[in-house]
């Protein structure tokens, strides 16, 4: 379905309206039963076939978090996969990782970040890490609320696995399943020469517009033209906020968790060659996996790249156990 996203229309400001209707509380999980998602769910490709969907928002200091659930209808195997999406990110442009998690058995629980797709907050803008901690916490939290059970999975891509990874350390995260990390972000590419830009102008100016020019496939960076979901600013707080965070991560002791890493050598997103070293000190029980021709959105590289990323996945994780 994903291979058709894009060929439909979508009014996000109806869709949006509509879930600010539904009312819940911080700390609770409220499902949007009853909302019309046919057009939200065409323009993403998440119209998937013999698969159950529902969702709802989550309240979290004041602010609404959305979060969706996919379920396969038959052959659910009882676990569950928790995604974080990456910066600018949002749950819509996740099918093909949805899918491929349906297809294996295993019910997919994906949230906009705050800030982020269908949730509230200031566009792209935090001025503290902590605070996507936060909601993923929460969010784990009300798992029982929003699925029945806690997550047997962990995935994350790029700003995504550096919420797992920061959740992961400050609780002591023990997965049952798999903890999985797609380009994780530790430093940005190039972060030597930046700094001294982002230090002049953080100064003078708040925010700078989204430089669009892509390392990513194609046709997914016209179709993020197209995404009435993606933010057009980068602000520089959350710059701040994000070198904050990797001097503290860079200092973190090892941990037990036996993480699965994948990382594409063609990324000039993330700073690999300065990351991978770092990762392999903190999860020295990690398995490890570079694709030489891959960019750094994984989840929606090319099909090529995408089936080798799977076929190592099916080998090294146990999805059904």
């Amino acid at each position: 379905m994903t291979e058709r996203r894009g060929q439909s229309s979508f009014n996000d400001s109806n869709l949006l309206a509509a879930l600010a209707c539904y009312p819940v509380d911080d700390d609770s999980y409220s499902r949007a039963d009853g909302l019309a998602l046919e057009e939200y769910h065409a323009f993403y490709g998440l119209n998937f076939v013999d698969a159950q969907s529902a969702m709802g928002i989550v309240g979290v200091d004041g602010e609404r978090i959305a979060v969706q659930t996919f379920r396969p209808a038959s052959g659910h195997n009882g676990h569950w996969a928790l995604v974080c999406h990456g910066y600018y990110d949002h749950a819509g442009l996740y099918g093909h990782l949805i899918q491929r998690l349906l297809d294996r058995g295993v019910g997919v629980l994906i949230f906009d970040h705050l800030g982020h797709g269908l949730s509230t907050g200031q566009p792209a803008t935090i001025d503290r890490f902590q605070s996507y901690v936060d909601v993923l916490a929460c969010i784990h939290r009300l798992c029982e609320d929003i699925i029945g059970c806690q997550p047997k999975h962990w995935i994350g891509q790029s700003m995504g696995g550096a919420v797992l990874m920061e959740y992961e350390h400050q609780r002591q995260l023990d997965p049952s399943g798999e903890f999985i990390l797609l380009a994780p972000l530790v430093r940005p590419y190039a972060w030597s020469l930046l700094q001294w830009y982002f230090a002049v102008i953080k100064r003078w100016i708040t925010t700078r517009p989204r430089d669009m020019r892509s390392n990513m496939q194609t046709e997914f960076t016209e179709f993020l033209t197209r995404d009435p979901l993606q933010a057009k600013i980068l602000p520089v707080a959350w710059v701040q906020a994000m070198v904050d965070w990797f001097t503290r991560f860079e200092t973190y002791p090892g941990s037990k968790v036996k993480a699965k890493i994948v990382q594409g050598f063609a990324d000039k997103t993330v700073s690999y060659r300065h990351d991978l070293p770092i990762l392999d000190r903190r999860y020295q029980s990690a398995s490890v996996l570079t694709i030489p021709a891959a960019r750094h959105h994984l989840v929606n590289e090319t099909e090529p790249v995408r089936q080798q990323l799977w076929d190592w996945l099916d080998i090294t994780c146990e999805w059904r156990h």
